[in-house]
């Protein structure tokens, strides 16, 4: 689970001053002052079991890492803007020089130390081992931060090391960052454990999986929740539009259902974390039990004659966790990819010729470039 500190937005100064006692290489030049955007960063780098940053590490793998948990590396700016916060300091806890109690640095050989070791010398906004330890990857392409090999000119918070985005090195690892999130949705916490997926030939193979705690919203994203985004230009308006506020968006393809989510501070579940979400521990048929009752999921009325309804407008179908609309309305993307170069659906849709497509384990699947009146997708994100 990530431990984020919250950045709010506003004008922040970047850059340093030439006449001061470090004075900057000309990467770091002119000073200025920038606006971003309110965005969350990890408190501390990434690290392994055992505490300490993961490194060798290239951006690209760092990048990875972040995708597949429905984050991102923070901006330049947005690296800057967290460590100094709004006063100009030289360093994240001030402009008093670095020391052993603020900062692991300053070694000429030797590794990173734990993340987290030096209270002493947070940030403003609370985040840890903006200085020293490891250099860490941003977006834009420089690391930044200085190392556990680093001076105290390379700790500052407006000093840039450029790096091959190919290096792979013992000091440079990386932490992640996500936008606050633009749209309020109804949360339903799903908790951890152990739970049996799959259950019939061709879908998955029946396995005990254990997944950590996550939330997902309790309906799937509608138009009116789509239209913020397509207003500032995350996506272009899907083709049916104008459509009614309050059913799902459709015509979607996984990419923008992707992008959606990154936009609202989330992320597409898994197949496994769907699955749980619809099923609970029992291997219930439906999310609402065992009983065949087509009253309780929008199905079976074709693509010719049908169209998707309202979300929630079957609360007795709900899942043991109450979220509604699992079973019908829209086939649902997942993150995941099965097979390779595909991405599952799951939950079946008003145009799904009857329950059995509607049953928890079902599973479809389909290239992440379709789009179709009978495809949604819902949000998800880690438990708070």
């Amino acid at each position: 689970m990530i431990d984020w500190v919250a950045i709010p937005a506003g004008p922040f100064p970047i850059g340093d001053d030439p006449a001061r006692l470090y004075p900057p290489d000309e990467d770091e030049t002119p000073r200025r002052v920038v606006s971003v955007e309110g965005f969350r960063i990890s408190r501390t780098p990434v690290a392994g079991e055992d505490g300490v940053p993961l490194t060798y590490v290239s951006r690209a793998d760092a990048e990875a890492f972040c995708a597949a948990s429905g984050v991102r590396l923070p901006t330049d700016n947005e690296w800057e803007a967290a460590a100094r916060g709004g006063d100009d300091r030289l360093w994240p806890w001030g402009d008093e020089l670095p020391d052993t109690t603020r900062a692991t640095f300053g070694q000429g050989i030797g590794g990173p130390s734990p993340v987290g070791l030096h209270p002493a010398g947070a940030a403003a906004c609370g985040a840890l081992d903006m200085a020293g330890n490891v250099f860490e990857w941003t977006a834009d392409g420089a690391a930044r931060g200085g190392s556990y090999l680093s001076g105290p000119d390379e700790l500052r918070c407006s000093a840039r090391l450029p790096v091959n985005p190919a290096a792979r090195d013992p000091y440079v690892g990386f932490r992640v960052a996500a936008v606050e999130p633009r749209r309020e949705f109804d949360w339903v916490e799903v908790p951890a454990g152990d739970y049996v997926i799959g259950r019939d030939p061709g879908e998955t193979r029946q396995q005990l999986v254990d997944v950590d705690a996550f939330e997902l919203a309790r309906t799937p994203v509608t138009n009116a929740q789509y239209e913020r985004f397509v207003a500032e230009g995350g996506a272009a308006a899907p083709p049916h539009w104008p459509a009614p506020n309050d059913h799902p968006v459709t015509f979607v393809d996984w990419d923008e259902a992707s992008a959606f989510c990154a936009w609202a501070g989330g992320r597409l579940p898994t197949e496994g974390e769907w699955e749980k979400a619809a099923r609970g521990t029992d291997s219930r048929t439906f999310p609402w039990g065992d009983e065949e009752d087509e009253s309780r999921a929008k199905v079976g009325v074709g693509m010719k004659h049908g169209s998707t309804s309202p979300v929630g407008s079957h609360p007795d179908g709900a899942s043991p966790y109450g979220l509604l609309d699992m079973a019908g309305n829209v086939w649902e993307w997942t993150s995941t990819e099965y097979p390779p170069g595909e991405r599952v659906l799951r939950g079946g849709s008003f145009a799904s010729p009857g329950l059995a497509w509607a049953r928890c384990t079902m599973r479809s699947r389909s290239r992440p470039g379709r789009r179709q009146a009978h495809i949604g997708f819902r949000v998800a994100r880690g438990a708070a």
